[in-house]
């Protein structure tokens, strides 16, 4: 029983760290706070993680109400999950080197918070890919106190690393250098499109097409 759940929980902590990809959002982050002092970039990476968390809460507490009062079905929202995640992946294995670029404009400290929903909290973590997967894992009828539990557990620790990620952004891309974050965000790519395709394939099984 133990080791199926630590299975479990490291089978579902594994996707959301790849939706996340901490790895790939240090270039766009920098890109939006490398125009701030430190301590700012601190607060405002601090304010994106709790609405992030926050977001995915919400989701994860009414996916089951909001697939039941649009009629769909979890076989097929788990189909739904699959065609996006494979989508992610797609954008990942043919992306090109993201160059950090910040804007001429500086804007006022008093916006910090803005900058924290958008774009950190949303889309760039707690994004579309994100927000399907807590639902698909949270949005049957039948989901277990038990599950429920790894869902959050898996999403703290998730949004932790991506927090301490994007907190030493700058020291890792001196270590790994643009063209290792490029290579690995590759690789994240390859393995989430076989998530994906299994996704697709637990779909077709709990809609009956498939035995």
């Amino acid at each position: 029983m133990a080791k199926d759940f630590l299975f479990e929980l490291l089978k579902m902590l594994f996707t959301f760290v790849i939706l996340l990809d901490p790895l790939g959002n240090i270039a766009p982050f920098l890109s939006v706070a490398d125009r701030y002092e430190r301590k700012t970039q601190l607060r405002i990476l601090k304010e994106a993680i709790l609405i992030s968390g926050l977001v995915l809460l919400i989701f994860a507490l009414g996916g089951y109400f909001i697939l039941e009062f649009f009629g769909i079905a979890p076989g097929s929202f788990y189909i739904a999950g699959g065609i996006i995640f494979f989508t992610i992946a797609l954008d990942m294995i043919n992306s090109k080197p993201r160059a950090r670029h910040s804007p001429e404009s500086t804007l006022d400290p008093s916006e910090t918070t803005m900058v924290a929903v958008f774009p950190l909290a949303f889309p760039l973590i707690a994004g579309p890919g994100m927000i399907t997967t807590v639902l698909l894992y949270t949005a049957s009828g039948h989901v277990s106190i038990l599950t429920f539990c790894m869902v959050l557990i898996a999403m703290g620790i998730g949004l932790t690393i991506e927090y301490f990620v994007l907190r030493s952004a700058t020291y890792l891309l001196k270590i790994f250098g643009s063209t290792g974050t490029f290579v690995l965000e590759k690789i994240v790519g390859l393995i989430l499109a076989g998530l994906s395709v299994q996704f697709v394939y637990e779909g077709l099984q709990k809609l009956g097409i498939v035995s």
